[in-house]
């Protein structure tokens, strides 16, 4: 017995599936098969109930878990404490928002090249509820974006906090005092995803009923909506960070709203009994990075709580 057949044990009862663990950890799934029944062998009892459909830990199997959770847990912390940096490796797959993709990813794998070459690095780009819940399903191993409900499953991490504004085309008619919510209701709105938290603060935002009586577009992809902004498709609330470069050429514009958009947090989240070592060490490189990210900006644009 050893820590990789203890971890094949642990993915196993989580995912429920020998493909879906073989390609977890990356070997085949007869390769989780021998492991798994050389070590019912060796405890002298059945760990895993299955059949055509399913995997199912046995009652002996949960207290086996239970278990081999907590030695995997120390054993990682071990690992992390006393090994050299340059000798780290393994995968992590991390889970981002656009916007962190945008600003601290760059920073994150930079710090990876430097210190820790041999650990490597999937990502998936998706909206916060989604990460979130691959996260759950431990389709990933860390997210960077909101955080869902605060729960005792979740380590949390503070990342940074992003300005949000009201960008606009250059077409749009400019003026010198500011606009007010009711004003921003004459234009057509691109809004976020329906269902994610930032399209809940948009609505709690604008003026009641907005929503129903205007018109509202909706993009799930923040480059799609910076291009329907640029094409005057309508306008939107994006932090100015991320359109450095269309607001040097003058593609976009800030506009002036007299009723300043909530900035947005960010995090690090990761699961209390996660099962990749590297998740905590991501979420410190991660802090690292956005700090050194919005040291290089006014706090109106980035900065950490």
């Amino acid at each position: 017995m050893n820590i990789r057949f203890l971890e094949t044990v642990l993915w196993l009862s989580e995912l429920r599936s020998f493909r879906a663990t073989a390609d977890r950890m990356n070997i085949t799934p007869a390769a989780i098969s021998n492991r798994v029944s050389a070590m019912e062998q060796e405890l002298g009892i059945r760990l895993f109930e299955r059949d055509t459909r399913d995997v199912r830990l046995t009652e002996e199997g949960r207290s086996f878990v239970a278990g081999a959770r907590d030695i995997v847990a120390r054993y990682n912390r071990l690992v992390n404490d006393i090994a050299p940096p340059e000798g780290l490796e393994g995968i992590v797959r991390i889970g981002l928002v656009p916007s962190m993709a945008l600003t601290i990813l760059p920073g994150i794998m930079e710090t990876l090249k430097k210190r820790y070459p041999r650990v490597r690095v999937s990502v998936t780009t998706d909206s916060s509820k989604m990460i979130l819940s691959k996260l759950d399903t431990r389709e990933l191993d860390i997210v960077l974006g909101f955080h869902g409900p605060r729960t005792s499953r979740y380590r949390i991490t503070n990342l940074c906090t992003l300005g949000m504004f009201w960008i606009a085309d250059q077409s749009f008619p400019s003026d010198e005092e500011p606009v007010s919510r009711a004003d921003l209701m004459h234009h057509p709105i691109i809004s976020y995803e329906i269902g994610t938290q930032a399209h809940q603060r948009l609505v709690e935002y604008m003026p009641t009923n907005c929503f129903e009586e205007k018109v509202v577009h909706y993009s799930n992809s923040l480059a799609t909506t910076i291009n329907m902004v640029s094409a005057g498709i309508g306008i939107s609330v994006l932090p100015p960070i991320v359109i450095q470069n269309e607001l040097r050429m003058g593609t976009l514009k800030v506009l002036n709203v007299r009723q300043s958009f909530p900035p947005s947090d960010y995090f690090a989240i990761y699961l209390e009994d996660t099962s990749s070592r590297l998740s905590p060490l991501i979420a410190s490189i991660a802090a690292d990075a956005a700090s050194a990210f919005c040291a290089l900006y006014d706090n109106a644009l980035a900065f950490q709580r």
